[in-house]
């Protein structure tokens, strides 16, 4: 999952969502998750593919960070951190769109159990 959403290829991206025996959550040995990896690329459609799928997948939290440094990234750097160092825009606006509709969701359901 990991090098398809490197990479790009939607279409196995896609197959491999839809397979519930798929790990989502593995990262590679700099801790970089598939999102991360989709989000430093520039893949833009990987990257709604994979918000998409958190529907019903559990997926790597948007706030994961990095382990190590490689390509320029620092450590403890987050896809969001990823995307604006690539000037990818577009990936980042819906990053944390996505965060925030998270915390917001986070925040209503622990008012509903108080």
């Amino acid at each position: 999952f990991y090098f398809a959403c490197r990479d790009g290829n939607n279409e196995i991206v896609q197959i491999l969502l839809d397979d519930p025996r798929v790990d989502l959550m593995l990262s590679d040995w700099k801790n970089w998750s598939p999102l991360m990896s989709a989000a430093y690329w520039g893949r833009t459609e990987t990257v709604k593919k994979i918000l998409s799928a958190s529907a019903w997948r559990r997926i790597p939290d948007v706030m994961q960070k990095s382990s190590k440094d490689d390509y320029g990234v620092k450590a403890a750097s987050t896809a969001i951190d990823m995307a604006k160092q690539m000037n990818e825009s577009e990936i980042v606006a819906m990053l944390e769109e996505y965060n925030t509709n998270q915390q917001e969701t986070a925040k209503k359901y622990c008012k509903e159990l108080n």
